[in-house]
């Protein structure tokens, strides 16, 4: 194609038609430039394909883990609310009515502890990597970073809430003889004489002031876990429609 403009500019000058020869140049000149112009068009479509692809890819990635790790924090939440609510039976229930079963159902659910652990090896890839930057919905993507001080500040009230129990409330309940977890969980059948001993060595941790106030206070550390818990699920139902709305627009 070149050798043939050449040769029409070169015919043009050996015929001296000077006018028509700088028409011509300049039209030839014209032509590239829209070449160029185009060239450089395809070349920008492709690789926003591309980005758009990598776009798709990260949204789908980050749908899956979250609504993974919803699902596990309903779980845990229910644990933990399961935990409040044991706290507070023991609290105000008439402790000499309970059967040996109640007492084992609400220790059980007052002494286990529980966190939330999400998975976080895609949404920390998409951080670290920068990834998150290919994602074009600003308020997505604020949410998305918004997300992790909205996890801390949660797993730090659980993990306060732990520390109580495991440094307070477990050694008192040691040093007073408290059932083991083996008769509590039905691992190890009681005899009917153990039943008896056992009841009566719960009713006097339930009723002494010092478990008394043990439990107070871990429901105070508790009720921060139930302030954080809605502001942190709320915030993960939003990421979750922002990005069902993205992968949307991406099919």
């Amino acid at each position: 194609m070149i050798k043939l403009f050449s040769k029409i500019r070169k015919q043009l000058l050996n015929e001296n038609k000077t006018g028509r020869y700088f028409k011509y140049a300049i039209g030839e000149i014209f032509l590239v430039m829209v070449g160029i112009l185009l060239a450089l068009q395809v070349n920008n479509w492709n690789q926003e394909r591309q980005l758009n692809k990598e776009e798709a890819k990260i949204l789908k990635g980050l749908h899956q883990e979250f609504n993974e790790n919803i699902t596990r924090f309903d779980d845990i939440y229910k644990l933990q609310e399961a935990r409040r609510d044991g706290i507070l039976e023991a609290l105000t229930s008439n402790i000499e009515d309970l059967s040996i079963e109640e007492f084992d159902s609400i220790s059980k659910v007052i002494g286990w502890s529980w966190t939330f652990d999400p998975y976080q090896g895609f949404y920390n890839s998409v951080i670290s990597s920068g990834r998150i930057e290919l994602i074009s919905n600003d308020a997505l993507k604020q949410g998305i970073t918004r997300f992790q001080d909205l996890l801390n500040d949660y797993k730090e009230e659980e993990i306060n809430t732990m520390g109580f129990v495991d440094e307070n409330l477990y050694p008192y309940l040691i040093d007073n003889d408290f059932p083991n977890f083996e008769t509590i969980t039905n691992i190890k059948e009681r005899t009917e004489q153990e039943k008896i001993i056992e009841k009566q060595i719960y009713i006097e941790i339930y009723q002494s002031n010092k478990f008394e106030n043990l439990l107070n206070l871990a429901f105070a550390y508790m009720s921060a876990i139930f302030t954080e818990g809605p502001i942190l699920r709320e915030e993960m139902v939003s990421i979750i429609n922002l990005l069902e709305s993205e992968i949307a627009n991406h099919k």
